[in-house]
């Protein structure tokens, strides 16, 4: 079992600027949300655009405002409020089919954004994080509205079967009109989760629903790919783009250094050797990308330079794609995991580019490949909502894992998954 890190294993100036980190994270999501109202508690995706909303970064500030009660920096009560009011709002504002909901929402109405799917992943950080908040509280109304949130989904609805295994669809789209419709088939679905990537939750929360059985719930679990690659000595599970935030995302919210999955594996310590492979690749591509060459890595999804991007690194399916960004949550995300090989990047950003932080922390993005350093203007939630739990995870936090996994809800899926301790 690899036990949660303890603050003494930071080193100070690290621990302080985690500290800061965090705090400045949880700040941004309390800011950027709606103080009340039918889209009470939505939080912004990005905040240079300021009426559009997504539930993931929803789920991840519900999460985040409990740590924030924890540190001190938020009112018990006044959060206690908020998360009524967000529950309610994913409950009775936000669209849905079958209990999958929009992604994108209007942040004060909660109607559904433009053409936006009915995104089985986004669907979930956000209940991901209503979960902890009704754990966290352990509050009548909460955990009444939770039970709807959580029965009223149709898993079976996005099931399906592929080459003779059994997997969730990604999304649902109404009309060929639709964001990702291009992707969808005659019904309306959206490709389907047949790769490793930041899904792991989902399952979880499958399969604590009454409606499906322990059979389903672990073909579910079996049917999507787990090939194993290897890059600077680092093995791992790898993910086809090797990206870094879909390994980082699941820690979030379930301690997987606490169990075993049905096949013995260990998914903390496979974050960490794919988060030490992407260092390991970034150091080799140094005579390519300036970023790389002066000490940054982890490279995934984000605002670079020329637009939203999605970069890797080895190991993944085919050769990684690469701008030089680097996204500072990439950094804090790998810090519970891999503090030593963390530290001196963060230092880096630290001491020589100052312009990659502001009063809400971090920037998303840096790029170093111009005449001058580039950095990403807006913040995004869901970066500052990883950057919220998983910094204070590795500050020595256990609340959101605790409180996630402690749920009836969660622990019936683990039980109907094969989970077992480590």
């Amino acid at each position: 079992m690899t036990a949660p890190l303890r603050v003494a294993d930071l080193a100070t100036d690290i621990r302080e600027l985690t500290e800061a980190e965090v705090d400045a994270s949880i700040r941004w999501l309390w800011a950027h949300a709606t103080p009340d109202g039918d889209g009470c508690g939505l939080v912004l995706d990005r905040d240079d655009l300021p009426g559009v909303a997504t539930v993931a970064a929803t789920g991840f500030a519900l999460a985040a405002w409990c740590v924030g009660v924890e540190r001190g920096i938020l009112d018990h009560d006044e959060v206690l409020t908020r998360v009524r009011g967000t529950l309610r709002t994913l409950e009775e504002s936000v669209p849905h089919r079958n209990g999958f909901l929009a992604h994108f929402v209007d942040a004060a109405t909660g109607e559904r954004q433009g053409r936006s799917e009915y995104s089985t992943i986004d669907t979930t950080l956000a209940l991901c994080g209503a979960v902890v908040a009704a754990s966290f509280f352990g509050d009548a109304d909460l955990d009444a509205r939770l039970e709807r949130l959580l029965s009223r989904i149709d898993w079976r609805w996005l099931s399906a079967e592929r080459d003779g295994r059994t997997v969730l669809r990604m999304a649902w789209v109404s009309d060929r009109e639709d964001d990702y419709a291009d992707g969808a088939d005659e019904a309306g679905f959206v490709s389907a989760w047949s790769m490793t990537a930041e899904q792991l939750t989902m399952y979880l929360l499958a399969a604590g629903h009454a409606d499906v059985s322990e059979g389903l719930a672990r073909d579910l679990w079996r049917g999507f790919d787990k090939p194993i690659g290897s890059y600077g000595g680092h093995e791992c599970v790898y993910e086809p783009g090797g990206t870094l935030f879909t390994y980082h995302f699941p820690l979030a919210f379930y301690p997987f250094q606490r169990v075993r999955d049905l096949d013995g594996r260990d998914w903390w310590a496979n974050a960490r050797e794919a988060s030490l492979a992407s260092q390991a690749w970034c150091a080799d591509q140094a005579d390519r990308w300036k970023t790389f060459a002066a000490g940054l890595w982890g490279p995934a999804a984000g605002l670079g330079p020329g637009g939203y991007v999605v970069n890797g690194a080895r190991p993944s399916a085919r050769e990684p794609h690469a701008d030089g960004t680097i996204p500072p949550v990439s950094l804090f995300g790998a810090l519970p995991l891999a503090p030593d090989a963390v530290a001196p990047a963060l230092r880096l950003l630290r001491d020589e580019h100052p312009g990659a932080w502001n009063e809400w922390g971090a920037t998303d993005g840096v790029n170093l490949e111009g005449d001058a350093p580039w950095y990403a203007p807006p913040r995004y939630g869901l970066n500052k909502g990883a950057t919220a739990l998983l910094g204070s995870a590795a500050l020595g936090s256990t609340l959101v894992w605790d409180a996630f996994s402690r749920h009836p809800w969660i622990a019936r899926g683990a039980d109907k998954l094969g989970f077992t301790p480590a």
